[in-house]
């Protein structure tokens, strides 16, 4: 099973262990797709809260429904979906 980013998390893990270990945590994010924000693609998270940890239907990988402070844009408040997978470090 595949680690979670810098991190000893498996994206097999419980999904009570992973929203807990990644709930008030600033997080690394490679977007799939042209991020607005940033030219590179790469989104830094802090993670206020995890609402759901799932496995998607469309790509068949592990996601999270997250309400974040949006660090590069300002420090909005959003709510974004993730991919584990695409989670570069945690902090």
């Amino acid at each position: 099973m595949s680690t979670i980013a810098n991190t000893t998390l498996q994206l097999g893990d419980s999904a009570i262990k992973i929203a807990s270990a990644l709930t008030g945590k600033t997080v690394r994010y490679l977007n799939q797709k042209h991020s607005s924000i940033t030219p590179d693609g790469v989104r830094t998270f802090k993670i206020k809260g995890v609402e759901e940890v799932f496995m998607s239907k469309q790509s068949g990988r592990r996601c999270i429904k997250v309400h974040v402070k949006d660090i590069d844009d300002g420090g909005e408040t959003k709510h974004r979906t993730l991919h584990l997978s695409g989670i570069s470090s945690i902090n």
